[in-house]
Formats: C-alpha cells, sequence, structure tokens
C-alpha cells in the first residue's frame, strides 16, 4: 500500500470538507421567507395554541364537545389554518431557493396537516367518545415543528423548544388518573 498522506493530513482535509460544504443562509433569505410567512406563521400558532386548548377541555370533560363555544373553537382552527394557507398553496409558494428554509418550510407544511389531522381526530373522538391521544401527539408534533421554525427564522433568546411528548392512549371510559386526584 501507497501512503501518499498521513492520517493527521487526511483527517484536517476531511472536517475541512465538511464545514465548507455546510450551507449559509444570507439574512437576505431568511428576511425574504419572513416577509413571505410572517402573518401566516402568527394563524398557524394561533390555531396550535386553540387545538391545544381544546383537547386540554375536552380531556376535563368530553361534554364539552358539545357546547357552543367547543364548536366555535374549531370553526377559529379551521380559519386560521385556511389563512395559514392549503398544504398543496404553501408548496407553490416563491420562497428562497436555499435547501435549509426549502427543508423547514417543508416542516411547516407538515405542521400544518399535523394540525389538520388533529382536529378530524377530536371531532370523531368526540363524537365516539374515545381517547383523543393520537390528536395530543399530532398537536404535540405540529408545535415541535412550528416551534423550531419560529426559533430558526426569528432567533428569540426566550424560547427553549420543549420535546415532543408520549400521550398515553385511554380506552373509551377510562378517565386519566391524573383528572381523578
Amino acid at each position: 500500500m501507497f501512503n501518499f498522506v498521513s492520517p493527521k493530513i487526511f483527517s484536517a482535509l476531511t472536517l475541512f470538507f465538511l464545514f465548507s460544504c455546510e450551507e449559509k443562509i444570507s439574512q437576505e433569505d431568511i428576511d425574504s421567507y419572513k416577509d413571505i410567512m410572517d402573518i401566516r406563521l402568527g394563524h398557524l400558532g394561533n390555531a396550535i395554541i386553540i387545538q391545544g386548548r381544546l383537547l386540554d377541555a375536552y380531556n376535563l370533560r368530553s361534554e364539552s364537545a358539545e357546547e357552543n363555544h367547543f364548536k366555535e373553537a374549531e370553526e377559529l382552527i379551521k380559519e386560521n389554518l385556511e389563512k395559514f394557507g392549503r398544504p398543496d398553496d404553501l408548496k407553490k409558494l416563491n420562497i428562497p431557493k436555499s435547501k435549509k428554509i426549502r427543508d423547514l418550510h417543508d416542516s411547516l407544511i407538515d405542521s400544518s396537516q399535523l394540525l389538520i389531522t388533529a382536529v378530524n381526530m377530536l371531532e370523531d373522538q368526540a363524537w365516539l367518545g374515545g381517547s383523543v391521544s393520537y390528536a395530543e401527539n399530532a398537536v404535540d408534533k405540529a408545535r415541535f415543528k412550528f416551534q423550531t421554525a419560529v426559533k430558526f427564522i426569528y432567533k428569540p433568546d426566550d424560547l427553549d423548544v420543549k420535546p415532543v411528548l408520549e400521550h398515553k392512549e385511554y380506552d373509551v371510559g377510562e378517565i386519566p388518573e391524573k383528572l381523578l386526584e
């Protein structure tokens, strides 16, 4: 075997190529993305918050799903999701070509799709009287993706992205221990 390059030089070259290949995102691209998505992100954030509160209300008292304010809140979520944009329309937006921004945008589209799934699951389970843990998982994943995107775009110092939680699945009629206390 021929040893043309010493292991130290090979390691140094490898590290150099790894760091030099990392895509740099210009502030101009981030600002351009903010201009396109800023108001839309507010609508997605509102929908996530309202859906989370509806799930909490349902877990405390499942009969609340039949009350008018619950149904009005469901309509607010749908309105906010419409204002955020449908997934197929969001994919057509003219956003900066940066791979990181494209990945971030895809993550936000996933977040809205998860929220749509959660809305449908809560409606179905409220009607059937079952557990909403799948809807809780979907909202939690949507929240995580949303918070990660906001942290990347706006770089707030005080935002800690909470990890995705695992929600226990309950049988129909079973009351969580936490609520029995």
